[in-house]
Formats: structure tokens, sequence, C-alpha cells
């Protein structure tokens, strides 16, 4: 019988497809090794491959903290995320202290914060706040408290600060008294957030931003949320009112604070309360204006915006809506994943691994005054794609929203924070709610219950599809937008919805809604704020994560064994029984799953139990909470 020869890339030797392999991008290699039982086999042989894998069924990047990082460790912290924020997860308490702020009006007063890398910070009082909330890391950095006042020839008033404790930088906005004279509107000033003092690598001690030549003096400026930082530009939207209380054009300023230019420019979008925009990084932005369109920019070198494309948002019912003056306009907050753009002065802030673009969500608080609803959008929509278009593109909502939104019944007490591709959600119930079903409000004395809402498909495509609405099953909770019985969006908006799958999960501990601010998730902790008069209470928590035993490489619920040489030879070491090669175990090429019988499930269960026993000698880089 004669051997058959190997010809083309399958001549190479396994290591050196293993390499080609690793040239791939993320998507490509994992469409690769499901196109033959060579390409499977590398996969699973390679501990390098697997890590790229579970790197895009994440949604993840690798940060240069990395480095100096060996594979066992990646893939290890790389389980630990994914073991996280299961069905039922317990969240265990890491820290908790209180901050003594001063009189505010009351304990839901407007103020500006914001938690980044484990850093919280608040704006209130004219005083800024920072404390260190990441409990991982030796505090290499005192934060002490600051008052910021405006320069001293400057006839205005600090009214905001924003802070990126990675480079330790926090703008201060200030404005009030139009100055007739020099036409300023309105100041910037760049300091250390450690200090008051000017920050080191900006060649400005402060920048004027200029009256446009529209805008009368008797006329009121106004802001669009807050000024952005991304690495090495500072953004800020604003635009004017007059008598009539009419409105102008948003402008847009854009800085490059280590370089020392500015651009301000007019955008296409008209101002107002229900504007709002988000910065997805240094050449790209997202505008929302009160006409229910959301614009993608990009931002060339010298900081001119140029329009690519406008997603329109679903319809409003306008008949629902009225003030004193005509119909009212629905209100757009933005949720979304903050950056990491920019030179870390305080690399060991670092995380690990962040979201990549396309793996993120982005949530819009729909808030009308009759009907809220939330949207979920897919941030797929912004990818590099997108902003090749030379003539600005205009997308209806019936060929993006189906394809790339949820939209979900919501209230404005139900607190939202965003971070990658999850969602934490405080809702008044210790389950998850049925589609479409619309809660109650947060109560004033009561409690409520976090949930974890995961929308990266990779993840919900591999849940079992007898998970979906057993509350009782292991894992993540699979479920499916329903049709609201009640919304805000015309009948032919309202329609068009999506059946993508999001998988769901929820601490059974309730939280006092007394003073309930707010809260903040990162990827290993969640952040939560209650605001009391003079005090600010901060409680960080952590969930219990449960390894699963695709740790060592073999997930048994999904059917798959993915481990690399090097942890074949630690079990090898540690228990009597062999490990079975993957070729031997029955291999599906079409479905990149592997069937094997109970026989071999029983025996890797009792190699992954002698291998976590040994590994208890060790300490993995990232401890199991206590």
């Amino acid at each position: 019988m004669t051997t058959p020869i190997a010809i083309g890339i399958f001549s190479l030797p396994t290591e050196l497809i293993c390499h080609i392999l690793l040239l791939l991008h993320f998507k490509d290699l994992s469409c690769c090794v499901l196109t033959c039982k060579a390409f499977w086999h590398v996969a699973q042989n390679f501990v390098d491959v697997q890590i790229l894998l579970e790197l895009y069924a994440q949604g993840f990047t690798e940060t240069p903290t990395l480095d100096w990082v060996d594979v066992s460790s990646k893939m290890y912290s790389l389980k630990r995320l994914a073991s996280t924020w299961q069905s039922d997860f317990h969240l265990n308490s890491v820290s908790e202290q209180t901050v003594a702020i001063g009189n505010i009006l009351s304990p839901y007063s407007p103020s500006l914060q914001s938690v980044k890398c484990g850093i919280w910070w608040m704006w209130v009082n004219s005083r800024l706040f920072i404390r260190e909330c990441d409990t991982n890391l030796k505090s290499t950095q005192t934060w002490p408290e600051q008052s910021f006042d405006s320069p001293v020839d400057m006839p205005f008033f600090a009214r905001s600060v924003v802070v990126d404790p990675l480079q330790d930088l926090a703008v201060m906005v200030s404005y009030g008294i139009l100055d007739t004279l020099a036409h300023r509107v309105f100041s910037m000033t760049f300091r250390l957030a450690s200090s008051q003092r000017p920050h080191p690598d900006s060649p400005w001690p402060y920048l004027n931003c200029m009256r446009p030549p529209e805008m009368d003096p008797d006329h009121d400026l106004r802001f669009v949320d807050q000024p952005a930082i991304c690495g090495d530009r500072v953004v800020a939207l604003y635009y004017y009112t007059n008598h009539s209380r009419s409105t102008s054009n948003i402008f847009i300023l854009v800085i490059d604070w280590r370089k020392g230019h500015a651009k301000s420019s007019s955008l296409y979008e008209l101002g107002g309360t229900e504007a709002s925009f988000h910065l997805l990084d240094e050449q790209r932005i997202i505008v929302i204006g009160p006409e229910g369109g959301m614009a993608l920019y990009t931002l060339e070198l010298d900081g001119s915006p140029r329009r690519r494309i406008t997603y329109v948002l679903p319809s409003v019912q306008r008949d629902l809506d009225y003030g004193p003056v005509g119909p009212l306009r629905p209100r757009y907050v933005i949720h979304a994943t903050p950056s990491f753009h920019g030179q870390a002065v305080h690399p060991d802030l670092i995380p690990d691994y962040v979201t990549s673009l396309e793996s993120q969500i982005m949530v819009l608080e729909v808030l009308s005054s009759s009907w809220q609803v939330i949207l979920v959008v897919d941030m797929a929509i912004f990818a590099t794609n997108a902003t090749q278009s030379e003539i600005p593109v205009e997308i209806p909502w019936s060929e993006w929203g189906p394809k790339y939104t949820r939209y979900f019944p919501h209230h404005p007490s139900h607190r939202i924070s965003v971070f990658g591709s999850k969602m934490a959600y405080a809702l008044p119930q210790d389950r998850a709610p049925e589609p479409g079903q619309r809660l109650e409000e947060l109560p004033a004395e009561g409690s409520f219950y976090v949930h974890i809402w995961d929308f990266n498909r990779a993840i919900s495509r591999l849940e079992h599809s007898n998970n979906v609405y057993n509350c009782n099953s292991p894992g993540r909770l699979i479920r499916r937008p329903g049709r609201l019985a009640q919304t805000c969006f015309t009948e032919d908006d309202a329609d068009i919805i999506t059946n993508h799958p999001y998988t769901t999960a929820v601490c059974p501990m309730g939280f006092s809604t007394r003073h309930f601010d707010r809260f903040f998730l990162e990827q290993d902790r969640l952040t939560l704020i209650w605001a009391h008069p003079g005090s600010v209470r901060i409680q960080i928590v952590s969930p219990s994560p449960i390894m699963p035993t695709s740790e060592v490489g073999l997930d048994v619920d999904q059917g798959q064994i993915a481990h690399s040489p090097e942890l074949q030879q630690t079990i090898q070491a540690v228990s009597p029984s062999p490990i079975m090669p993957t070729s031997e175990v029955g291999l599906d090429v079409e479905q990149g799953q592997i069937a094997h019988s109970p026989e071999l499930q029983s025996r890797h269960k009792t190699n992954i139990l002698f291998y976590l026993l040994s590994k208890l000698r060790r300490r993995p880089r990232y401890p199991k909470s206590e």
C-alpha cells in the first residue's frame, strides 16, 4: 500500500505551519483551522495558536504588559477571564472606603466621575478626588485632593474636569462671562492629575478657545457632554443659543495637547441638549444629533472633521411627547468602553487585555418622556471599512438596525455600565427579565441586583441550545430580544427587530438602593458608588471565578479539547493515566469539535484533578479572590 505524499504547505514541518498560521488575523485563523484536519491538529497542539483563537473568541487584544509573560500564564489569565460573570455568579467585596466631599445639594446631584484601570475620580464642589480601587496592584502613586482654580487673568470659572489616569492628565474647562475684548469663550488647562502643576508634556499652560464669527456676545455657550481624552487628543463639542432659544450647529475643538496644536470646525449636526458624542479613538468620533442621526466622523491630521457615514436611528412618535413649544425630542445618552490609547505614565495600570473595537458594544439610552428604551449597538459598524467612504452616506434604520442592534425596554433608574461586549445592568429583580418585559423603577428603599449581559456573538454561539430560557442550567443563560408591547418608536421602525442571541448572568446578592448613584464595570471588577450627603461610599466587588476545565485545555461541556504539549507533559507527570492525542479521540472537521466517549471524559476529569492539585503549589499571576 502506497503512502500518500504531502504536497504544498502540508509538506512543511508542523512547526513551520504553526509559524505561518500565527501570521494570520484572528478571524482568518479561526476559519483556517476548520478547513482540514492538518490545520486543526496544529491548533490543538500549539499553545500559541490556541491563545490567538481564545483572544478572538473573547474579543481581546494583548497589550505590551504581556511581553514578558510566558504562554502558560497568558492562557491561564484568558481562561480565568472567560470563567467570570457566569450564571448565578457571586460577588466578593474586595475593598470599601468612604470619601468626604463636603455638602452637596442632594445625594443625586450631578457630578463628574468615572473609573478607568482601577482608578476612580470625581469632580464635585470645584474639587478633584482620586482613589485607587485596584487591590491587585501595589500602590505606587498618591492622589491628593485638589482644588482647581482658573488662571488669575481669566474672567472664567472652573466648570468641569476630565481625567485620564494612565497619562496622569487632568483637563480643566473654564468658562463664564464672555470676554468681549479678547473674544474668548472658554479655556482649557492641562495639569498633572497627581498635583496641580502644569503637565510637563504640554507646551501650553492653558488654551483659549476663541468665539466663532457668527456668535454674538450675548449668546449662551453650551457643551455637548464633557470633553473626551484619547491619547494625544482632547476633543470638545459645543454650541450656542440665542434669545429665541434656537441653537447653532455643533462646533468641534480638536486639541493635540502634546504638540500644542488646536483646530476648531463646524459639524453638520445642530446643537441641543439631546445631542451626544463618543470618541472612538484619535481618528474617529461618533456624533448623535437631535435629528436622530448617528454620524461617524474621521479626524484628519490637523484635526479637521470629515463626515463619512450616518446611521439613521429609529423614528420616535412625536405625538406622544409634546411640550409647551411643540414635539419634544428624545435625549440620547451614550455608554461605551473607555479608551486605553496614549503614552502611559503609569504602565502598571494598563490591563493585560483590552477589547477590540469590533467586539465592543455601545448602549444608547433613548430617554423619551413616554416610553424609554435602550439600543445595544454592535461597534463593528464603525470598523475601518466604514471610514473609507469618500462621499457621505446615509444608511436607513431598516438596513442596519436588524443586523447590528438590539433594543430593550428601560427605565432611567436602571443604571448601566459598559465594558467591551458586556453591559452591567442594575435591575430590581434577581432573575433575568423575560424578552420584552418592562420592569418597574428601582425603589428608593430596597434592593437592586447586578445583571451582566454579554453580546459577544462567539460566546453565545458556543452555549448549548438547551440552555435557552433555563434558569437552572449551568454557564450563561441565552436570551433573544423580544417584541416590546409599548415603545416610543413609530410602528414601522418598531417592527424591525433583531433576533441575535446574547447571554445573561445575575448575582443573587442584592445591594441597597438607598443613596445608590451608579456603578462602573471593568474586566474583573465592579465599582459601586453610593452618594450620601457630604460623602461618597465606594465598594469594589469582584466575581468569584469558576475555573472551567478548559483552563487545562479540556472543556467537557462543549466537547472540545485544546491542550498544549506543555500542559500535556504537566498532566502526565502527575497522573498515571496517559493523555490520548487529539487524533485518537474522534475529530469532527466540519464543526471543529471533538466527540469523545464517557470513559475518556472520566479519564480526563481525573487528570484535571491531579493537575489542579499540583497547581496549588504554584502562585498564579492572577490569584483567585478570597
